[in-house]
This record gives C-alpha cells, structure tokens and sequence, in this order.
C-alpha cells in the first residue's frame, strides 16, 4: 500500500514524536541541573564550555541567544531573570513543558493518530512560537543597522 505524498506513515510519525520528546524532556532537565549566570552556564560549580557560535565569532546574538539560561532560571521559578535572558523564553519554555503530554498523547494514540483539533491547534501554536521567535530576532536585527 503506497502513502500520498505529504503523509507520513504511522511508523515514521512514531519516531518523529519519540525525538521530539527525547529534545524537550532532555532540554527541562538540563534547565534543572544547570544553573545560570550573566556570563553563562554552571554544572555542578564548572562553567558549561558550550556557547553561542554566531555571538562569539562576530558578536551578533542569534534567535535563541540566552534562552538556555532563561530555561534554567524559568526552571528554578525566576519568571523576571527568565525574561532577562531571553524575553520570549517563558513562552518556549511553556511549549517544552506542552509538549510532553501531547507527544505521549500521539504515541499512546498509535496508528488511530491524535484529535484533528488538537493536532492543528498544536501546529498553528509551534507556527506563532516559531515566527515570533524570528520576529523577536528580526527587530534585534534591525536595532543593529539603525
């Protein structure tokens, strides 16, 4: 049996929903065990060596420059810090944490597949997130040529 283009088959959709699961469970338990700082990231009193490649070569923050640190202070309840770090981050964080159930609800759907409603309600949701990162980035963008 042939699938149409643009649909993906149970098995793929599976995996699909398995590593976006993986990400966002290990994302929110690496915001719970680093810890932040204006300079960066610590794990266990060690600063964490990875950093922004686009930042620390040409000086320009890119789209998601602080929204690890803002994780990590959303994580420990610090909504103000959060926003300090990145001001979209309790919004991606809040994705994340939506993102647990609704991909537990896909997989325990199976080959049924979810609701309609939820599914383009999760869809237009990742949508608007995802441009208003962009959007966020854009407007740093243009703060720079101005």
């Amino acid at each position: 049996m042939s699938i149409p283009v643009g649909v993906a088959s149970p098995g793929h959709a599976a995996v699909v929903h398995v590593a976006v699961l993986a990400t966002c469970v290990a994302a929110l338990a690496g915001a719970f065990l680093l810890r932040p700082s204006e300079d960066g990231l610590g794990l266990l009193g060690c600063r964490w060596p990875f950093h922004c490649w686009l930042y620390e070569t040409l000086g320009i923050r890119c789209a998601l420059c602080g929204m690890s640190r803002s994780f990590c202070s959303l994580a420990r309840g610090d909504v103000v810090a959060g926003l300090h770090f990145h001001r979209l981050g309790p919004v991606v964080f809040a994705l994340f944490c939506l993102e647990i159930p609704y991909r537990l609800g896909a997989l325990a759907a199976g080959g049924r597949g979810i609701n309609t409603r939820l599914a383009r309600l999760h869809l237009c949701t990742v949508g608007l997130v995802g441009a208003a990162v962009l959007v966020n980035w854009m407007v740093y963008l243009g703060g720079l040529i101005l």
